[in-house]
C-alpha cells in the first residue's frame, strides 16, 4: 500500500568558499507499510520522525528515492496532484496544523469536505457520525476556546477522518494532555487502525508499546530497529490516485467557501474590520460628494475642478492603501489557518482565492458605509449643499455616481488585494 524506498531528503543551508552546503535529513529510508495497522515512530530529536511524516503526506519533498501508493509512483506527481491527494487520501493530526479559531467544531470538520466537493447535506451528515465516533456531538457548535484540549485532539482526529482516507499521520497525539485524555485518544487512534494504516510519531516509549502494533526507531536519518519488518514483493494498485489517471472532481475550494471563511475571521476581529471600513467609508463619501459637485457645474473653473479631481484620485489612493494593508496583515494573523488549509488539501490557488474574498468584503463594507453616510449628509442639507452647487438635482447625480463608484471600488478592492493574496500563497511554501 505504502513503500518508502531509498528516500533521502536534504535540506540547502547555504553556500560556502567550497561549494553548496547541505544537511542530510533522511538518509536511505526503506519501510514498507500493511494496509492497517498501528505503527510508531520513535526516536531522539532531528531523528527526521516528523520529517518522514510531511514527505507521506507531501509537505515535504524528498530529495530522492521512490514514494509509493497503491502501486503508483509519487516522483510525476504535481503540487495539485499532492493537494488531492492530501484531501482524500491521508488525514494529519499534527500540532502544527490545529483548529481554525473563528470556525465552530462542526464546520472544522467540513472544511475538509467543502475541498472535496461533497454536498451539503452530505458534509452535514458525514461530520456528525465521525464526531459521534469521537464522542463530541454535545460540541458541534463551539468554538475552539470553548471547549477542552483534549476536545481539540479529538475534533482534529474527526477532520482527518471524515473523507474516509486510507492512512492516518499523528505527531506527538498527547502532547500536554493529562494521563486520562492521553488514553483516550490513543484508544481512539487503536481502534482506527483496525481498518488502516495509522502511522504516529512520538517519544513516549511507554504508551507506543502498549498500543502500537510495530514499533519502527530512527537515529541520525536512518532506521536502526523494526519489530515487525514487513516487505511487499508485488504490489498491486488498488486505488488510483494520481491527478492524471484519478476520475473525478478535483479538491478546489470555491468562492462561497472563501467568502464564509473570510467574513467568519473579519467578524471574530470586529473592531478592526469596523475600524478599517470606516476609514474607507469616509474616502468612498469624500469621493462621492466630489463627483456630485463636479457633475453640477459644468462651467466651474478648471483650476478648482482639477484640484477636487486631485483630491478625489487621493481619496482612492488611500482606500487602495488601506485595502491591501489590511490583506497584508491578515495574511500573518491567519498563517496558523493557511497551514490547516494547505495540510488538508486547499492549493495556493485557493489560498489565493481566500485572501482575495476578505479583500472583497472589507471594500464592499466600505462601500455600503460610504454611501450609508453620504445619504444621511446629503438629505437632510440637501437645500444648503444646493446653495452652494447649484439647482439641479443632487440625489440623481449621487445615485448615478454612486452605482459607477461601487463597481470602480470592487475592482480597486480586488487589485488592491492580489499582491498580498500572491504572497500568501507564497508563503504556503515556507508550510513544506
Amino acid at each position: 500500500m505504502l513503500i518508502l524506498k531509498n528516500i533521502v531528503k536534504e535540506y540547502a543551508t547555504g553556500v560556502s568558499t567550497i561549494g553548496a552546503s547541505t544537511i542530510n535529513d533522511l538518509k536511505g529510508i526503506n519501510i514498507d507499510f500493511r494496509e492497517n495497522e498501528f505503527v510508531s515512530i520513535l526516536g531522539p530529536p532531528d531523528s527526521g520522525k516528523t520529517t518522514i511524516l510531511k514527505i507521506i503526506c507531501g509537505l515535504e519533498k524528498y530529495t530522492s528515492g521512490d514514494l509509493s501508493i497503491n502501486g503508483n509512483s509519487t516522483r510525476g506527481f504535481s503540487n495539485r496532484d499532492w493537494d488531492d491527494y492530501r484531501n482524500k487520501s491521508v488525514g494529519l493530526v499534527l500540532p502544527s496544523y490545529n483548529l481554525i479559531e473563528h470556525e465552530t467544531v462542526l464546520a472544522n470538520v467540513e472544511i475538509t469536505m467543502k475541498l472535496a466537493g461533497v454536498t451539503k447535506l452530505e458534509r452535514r451528515t458525514r461530520a456528525i457520525e465521525v464526531l459521534q465516533k469521537v464522542h463530541l456531538c454535545d460540541n458541534l457548535n463551539k468554538k475552539p476556546n470553548q471547549i477542552t484540549k483534549g476536545e481539540v485532539k479529538r475534533t482534529i482526529i474527526a477532520r482527518a477522518l471524515v473523507n474516509d482516507p486510507d492512512i492516518l499521520l499523528v505527531d506527538e497525539p498527547i502532547g500536554t494532555l493529562d494521563l486520562e485524555t492521553s488514553l483516550e485518544i490513543m484508544k481512539i487512534l487503536k481502534e482506527i487502525s483496525r481498518d488502516k494504516l495509522v502511522i504516529m510519531v512520538t517519544h513516549n516509549m511507554e504508551l507506543a508499546q502498549k498500543y502500537s502494533t510495530r514499533i519502527i526507531k530512527l537515529f541520525d536519518g536512518k532506521v536502526t530497529n523494526d519489530s515487525s519488518p514487513y516487505h511487499l514483493v508485488v504490489e498491486k494498485p488498488v486505488k488510483q490516485i494520481n491527478g492524471k489517471k484519478e476520475k473525478g472532481k478535483k479538491t478546489s475550494m470555491s468562492l462561497l467557501t472563501a467568502l464564509s471563511l473570510s467574513s467568519n475571521h473579519l467578524m471574530t476581529n470586529k473592531e478592526k474590520t469596523l475600524f478599517i471600513s470606516f476609514i474607507g467609508s469616509i474616502c468612498i463619501m469624500v469621493i462621492l460628494l466630489i463627483m456630485a459637485f463636479l457633475s453640477d457645474n459644468q462651467d466651474y473653473m478648471m483650476k478648482t475642478r482639477c484640484k477636487m479631481i486631485v483630491f478625489a484620485g487621493i481619496s482612492l489612493v488611500i482606500v487602495i492603501i488601506m485595502s491591501s494593508t489590511s490583506t497584508y496583515i491578515s495574511v500573518f494573523a491567519r498563517n496558523k489557518e493557511v497551514g490547516i488549509l494547505r495540510s488538508i488539501g486547499a492549493s495556493k490557488k485557493d489560498i489565493f482565492l481566500l485572501f482575495n474574498a476578505e479583500t472583497f468584503i472589507v471594500g464592499f463594507a466600505s462601500d455600503i458605509i460610504g454611501i450609508g453616510i453620504t445619504l444621511i449628509l446629503i438629505m437632510p442639507m440637501n437645500g444648503s449643499i444646493k446653495k452652494i452647487i447649484g439647482d439641479s438635482d443632487i440625489f440623481k447625480h449621487f445615485v448615478g455616481g454612486g452605482m459607477v463608484l461601487v463597481i470602480s471600488s470592487m475592482v480597486v478592492s480586488f487589485m488592491a488585494g492580489i499582491i498580498p493574496s500572491i504572497i500568501a500563497a507564497k508563503k504556503t511554501s515556507d508550510l513544506r
